[in-house]
């Protein structure tokens, strides 16, 4: 004999449908914030540290990239598609999230372009560097990234798109809620800000103190290792070797390395002492 499933009585039905939107609603409405990193730092995701997702090359030498898998350390899968991203989009990427953390994801964040251009360190609000500021945002919401850490994947624009006032020069810009999923417990760096403007216009050096800065005790890597992380163009092994011990001793300059060594093909360094993991 068939077992008959049994109906819940209409007005019962209706209040579990409603429960189940309300639920629902409630998750859509959750407030989601960054973690709320200190003034002098900048919270960045591992995953953006430790790939060649923001190369270390000039803006002249940019490609575009269609769904290409980018290099990245052991555990990160990276694809991008668009405008080659490099360190001076990672340092906007940053400065616009840190101005925007206290913020909830998914809301409106409004920046006048000066307090975007003061919060970069430039020392000069011309014409040109307005320019540059836009077409970095330009770039930063044009491109998609689909990034898989720790069984998470996030997919989607790095900036979510925004507004611009041309007479005042306001700008109301998007971040999408889904970026949290980037920053789990141990997902996350927070990268000293001093010393990374201190290599300004230094991409090598740029991208080696995002890629240590995610390692408490960094482990030696090998040359060519290094060479595909940074998105670096440079094939000639002997030429690269130069070019990283020039970054090395940048990095010895700001005081974040006490000292490395480069034997053979291989780097250590060993960082100097810092009171907590950032």
């Amino acid at each position: 004999m068939r077992e008959t499933k049994k109906r819940l009585p209409d007005d019962w039905q209706s209040t579990l449908n409603q429960l189940g939107k309300t639920v629902e609603e409630k998750g859509k409405n959750a407030v989601i914030q960054f973690p709320l990193w200190p003034e002098a730092k900048r919270g960045t995701p591992n995953s953006f540290l430790r790939s060649a997702l923001f190369s270390a090359i000039q803006s002249k030498d940019r490609r575009w990239l269609e769904d290409e898998v980018l290099y990245s350390q052991k555990g990160i899968t990276i694809k991008f598609r668009g405008q080659q991203l490099n360190q001076e989009d990672l340092t906007l990427w940053e400065t616009l999230v840190h101005l925007a953390r206290q913020h909830p994801l998914g809301n409106e964040c409004f920046f006048t372009a000066h307090h975007i251009l003061k919060a970069l360190g430039s020392k000069s609000q011309g014409g040109e560097n307005h320019k540059r500021l836009h077409s970095g945002i330009m770039r930063l919401a044009g491109g998609l990234v689909q990034v898989t850490h720790e069984d998470k994947t996030y997919f989607g624009p790095l900036i979510d798109g925004g507004l611009k006032d041309e007479v005042t020069n306001h700008y109301k810009i998007w971040l999408n809620r889904n970026l949290i999923r980037l920053y789990g417990d141990t997902q996350w760096t927070a990268i000293d800000w001093d010393q990374r403007q201190a290599l300004k216009r230094k991409p090598l050096a740029q991208a080696l103190h995002a890629y240590y800065s995610s390692h408490r005790e960094p482990y030696p890597v090998k040359i060519e290792t290094l060479r595909q992380l940074t998105g670096s163009r440079n094939k000639q092994t002997a030429s690269f070797k130069r070019q990283i011990k020039t970054a090395y001793d940048a990095l010895k300059n700001t005081g974040f390395l006490d000292d490395y060594k480069i034997d053979g093909n291989v780097v250590k360094v060993q960082r100097t002492p810092v009171l907590s993991y950032e």
